[in-house]
């Protein structure tokens, strides 16, 4: 099961809009998908219910130990794609296993029962560094970051890599790797057209091909409890969703002999630098 989080130390850059759509998109063409909302605001929940909330046990009971991922798990309205959902009480998970051993690695341990079950876990995280995102990075194997193209986004990139450093050395995930920039909510405009060549300019192909154009179908979706792949399947938002799909499929994979693909080389390349930046530092 390939597990990709969706992550940034910002809010507002369409993350539970990526995590929702790249779910939906990959049960759509025939996978089985987990979709993880670590998110206490649970808007991936929301939209995969189709505007209702979740009632219990979900992610927090998970994480608490008062459930197993089995009992959690819902199904939604997309064949092949089920949800562990969130609820308001993920809020109060920080401070419940402040004081617990292990407590950034419980979903690792929840979702290990599961590898035979889906192809992929898509997990969308909370903006803001805390218990809950660490437990989302320990348990993933790939990033994917969904970035304005605005500078303030930009600025919190540098911080999620150092933090995807820490978490490989401290947990032992030496598979996590940042698998690229997401563009989202790009406008036609000069300021949007610079960000964009700054980051391709700096990050390379670690920046994907698909760019998601801001539209307001995208919002009229989210009112109707939807995501635009269903909503508006042929509008422009859509199609460059199924083509960030295009790209997570083609990367990822491993050879035969079970020697690492181009991910697993990427993240031995992340780790090599981080180690390299502090034999120097």
């Amino acid at each position: 099961m390939r597990r990709i989080a969706v992550a940034n130390l910002k809010g507002g850059t369409a993350k539970s809009t990526t995590a929702t759509c790249l779910a939906v998109a990959l049960a759509r063409r025939g996978h089985r998908v987990l979709c993880v909302d670590t998110d206490a605001q649970a808007n991936a929940t929301w939209t995969l219910l189709g505007g209702q909330g979740a009632e219990p046990p979900t992610l927090a009971a998970v994480l608490t130990r008062q459930a197993s991922a089995e009992e959690a798990i819902r199904p939604t309205a997309t064949l092949g794609l089920d949800l562990l959902p969130a609820d308001a009480s993920l809020g109060g998970v920080n401070v419940a296993l402040a004081q617990e051993l292990a407590r950034d690695t419980r979903l690792r341990s929840a979702l290990a029962p599961l590898d035979g079950d889906y192809d992929f876990a898509i997990i969308d995280t909370p903006p803001t560094l805390s218990t809950l995102l660490v437990n989302a990075l320990v348990a993933a194997h790939e990033v994917i970051t969904p970035t304005d193209a605005g500078m303030y986004s930009t600025l919190g990139l540098v911080q999620l890599q150092e933090m995807l450093e820490e978490v490989r050395e401290a947990y032992g995930n030496d598979r996590l790797h940042l698998a690229g920039l997401l563009l989202t909510r790009v406008a036609r405009n000069s300021v949007a057209r610079d960000v964009e060549a700054s980051l391709r300019s700096s990050f390379g192909d670690r920046v994907f091909k698909a760019t998601i154009p801001l539209t307001v179908q995208v919002e009229a979706a989210h009112t109707r409890a939807e995501t635009i792949m269903t909503f508006a399947p042929k509008s422009p938002a859509a199609l460059a969703y199924e083509s960030l799909v295009d790209e997570v499929l083609s990367d990822g994979r491993h050879t035969e002999d079970g020697s690492g693909g181009a991910s697993e080389r990427v993240a031995g390349a992340d780790a090599e630098a981080g180690r390299r930046g502090r034999r120097a530092g």
